[in-house]
């Protein structure tokens, strides 16, 4: 496997690494079908002609046909449990079928399946038509379920299923030539990061419903599995690359977000699709069929077309509100009633990570257009401390705040340390003036003036100090804000915006894992009083990780947004997110609003 990809995999908010990639035309994907359904599977016959099936009553295997992915007729029942099942109503515990798929094989059309309780079996068309009959070829597995069909270009075929079992078959198709064995990925390991996959139990690619795809020499095994993204519901499709059918097998990476258990095929007009059913809330066909283009963005890698959106809400279709690139996006409000922005720059190397020790600065009378206002600082030109510490300081996370007459900005060093310049003209551009070094460890600052004009600095995982009335340093000695339990309320990243009365403490998390496939997400804790107690935390803007809120001229909570995970609607651009704050029974309920 020589997939740069695969083999060395970039920090996620990479777009061409990206599971989701961005386009200005994107929409949400539908439903193919107004039925409720599992498992979906759709393949293609001879007959130029769609067929799909999938978990119904556990009593019947039915059939949908269409001659285009959008009209369908059926169902027809093509076979039976009660009138034709043979072995499978002898078994054990509670009987049904569950997970069928199509096939189109050997010059006729098969049904894989498994039972409820367990085992698998394999149905054969003794006609030309995918009505039937079928034929019982038999029970193939006595455990797992999920079952498929993959017939290679030597024409063996191979079943699979379960969590990435497979075995050879017989000729005659009546069973299986060897002992299924376990399709193994490869821990995820690379030097000098420190990335932390959550999915370190086994070896597997996922947890249920395997199937296996051939393009170009490469096998890829798909597998589901609830990696809990976003604290979500979902169930994920998984997949894991290899040049042998036995592996060994890449590390896995995340394919179809929400996508569960998928099949995937070649339609009509050679575009490879992969049929599935929407699982959990965030899926906009959650419970329903589905199909949605695949491409391959590299050798190895696979993820949908950039045209889908497979996630509804007001994050899933959001959209940039500004082409230039930007991490860590801040926005505030000066007394002049223009809106201003600065984050974590990629000048002047077009590069966040090497030497970008620029801070930039934008505004906007609206939140919709922005203009560049001013580089405002330069490390190589206006650096004191900081050039003392590192050789080549990049400057991360800036934010301004307007208080005592004039703006101030507060910023982080990769590496750590955290430093604060003021503006000497009280105008947004400067000049500024250097106020020294805040904390000597640690990044993500940020400043919050109270109701009292009193201001405290804010940063990294909840930390906070009252700073002194000249700014110059802090009036107390640090402490940490934490949830209700001890928890933090993320990891990076930490703010406080006041609103209804109300403190919220804000901070980014990695969910699911931790910048592999997990997200990237921004958490909040609410409190009366500014140190606390906190609520538990709760998650406010998926996807959101380091944005910050602020509040817009007309009163409403708004966070900003860059995408830094895989399945983020883009990434390194500032989106701005609409808020809603009702209280439940929870407290507080901040979470993304669709007006």
């Amino acid at each position: 496997m020589k997939s740069e990809f695969i083999m060395q995999p970039p920090h996620p908010e990479t777009e061409w690494s990206a599971c989701t990639g961005y386009s200005e035309s994107a929409v949400l994907i539908e439903r193919i079908l107004d039925v409720s359904l599992k498992d979906t599977s759709i393949c293609t016959g001879p007959d130029h002609m769609y067929y799909l099936t999938g978990t119904t009553n556990g009593s019947n295997l039915q059939v949908w046909t269409s001659a285009d992915l959008k009209s369908w007729t059926g169902p027809a029942t093509v076979w039976s449990l009660e009138q034709e099942g043979t072995w499978q109503k002898d078994s054990e515990g509670s009987s049904g079928i569950c997970a069928p798929e199509i096939h189109y094989v050997k010059g006729t059309f098969w049904i894989t399946y498994g039972l409820n309780q367990g085992g698998t079996g394999l149905l054969r068309c003794s006609s030309a038509s995918v009505m039937g009959p079928y034929q019982d070829m038999g029970k193939m597995t006595a455990d797992g379920q999920d079952a498929s069909l993959f017939e290679d270009e030597d024409g063996a075929v191979y079943w699979v299923y379960s969590n990435g079992k497979i075995a050879r078959m017989n000729e005659d198709m009546t069973g299986l030539e060897e002992v299924p064995r376990m399709v193994e990925v490869q821990p995820w390991k690379v030097a000098g990061r420190e990335d932390h996959p959550s999915y370190i139990r086994n070896l597997q690619v996922g947890t249920y419903g395997a199937f296996l795809y051939k393009r170009d020499g490469y096998y890829y095994m798909f597998c589901a599995d609830a990696l809990e993204r976003m604290g979500s519901d979902a169930v994920d499709t998984f997949v894991a690359v290899s040049q042998s059918i036995y592996g060994p097998y890449s590390r896995r990476y995340l394919a179809l977000p929400h996508g569960g258990q998928i099949s995937l095929f070649t339609g009509l007009d050679n575009q490879l699709y992969a049929s599935f059913t929407g699982c959990g809330s965030y899926s906009p066909v959650e419970h329903y069929p589905s199909v949605v283009p695949m491409l391959f963005a590299g050798q190895g890698f696979i993820r949908p077309i950039e045209t889908a959106v497979l996630e509804k809400g007001a994050v899933g279709s959001l959209k940039p509100v500004a082409d230039f690139l930007i991490r860590d996006p801040h926005i505030s409000t000066g007394p002049d009633g223009m809106y201003y922005l600065t984050g974590t720059s990629d000048k002047p190397h077009r590069n966040f990570w090497d030497r970008n020790n620029q801070l930039h600065l934008w505004s906007s009378k609206d939140l919709k257009e922005w203009n560049h206002v001013a580089k405002v600082w330069d490390l190589s030109e206006n650096g004191t401390w900081e050039n003392n510490i590192y050789e080549n300081p990049c400057l991360w996370a800036p934010e301004m705040i307007y208080l005592y007459g004039t703006f101030w900005i507060t910023y982080s060093l990769k590496g750590g340390g955290t430093g604060l310049i003021k503006s000497v003209s009280g105008h947004a551009e400067g000049p500024y003036i250097d106020m020294g070094r805040m904390t000597n460890t640690d990044i993500d600052s940020s400043l919050f003036q109270d109701d009292d004009s009193q201001v405290y600095f804010v940063w990294q995982d909840g930390k906070i100090a009252r700073m002194k009335k000249d700014m110059t340093g802090f009036a107390e000695d640090p402490r940490k804000l934490l949830c209700s339990g001890g928890h933090r309320v993320g990891y990076e990243g930490a703010f406080i915006v006041k609103y209804k009365g109300k403190y919220i403490l804000g901070a980014a998390e990695w969910n699911g894992d931790k910048r592999v496939d997990g997200t990237y997400d921004l958490m909040y804790a609410v409190a009366e009083d500014l140190y606390g107690p906190y609520t538990p935390r709760r998650l406010a803007v998926p996807h959101g990780g380091h944005g910050t809120m602020f509040i817009d001229h007309d009163g409403r909570l708004m966070s900003t947004f860059f995408g830094n995970d895989r399945t983020a609607p883009f990434r390194t651009r500032v989106g701005i997110v609409l808020l809603g704050a009702e209280e439940d029974g929870e407290g507080l309920c901040i979470e993304p609003s669709c007006e």
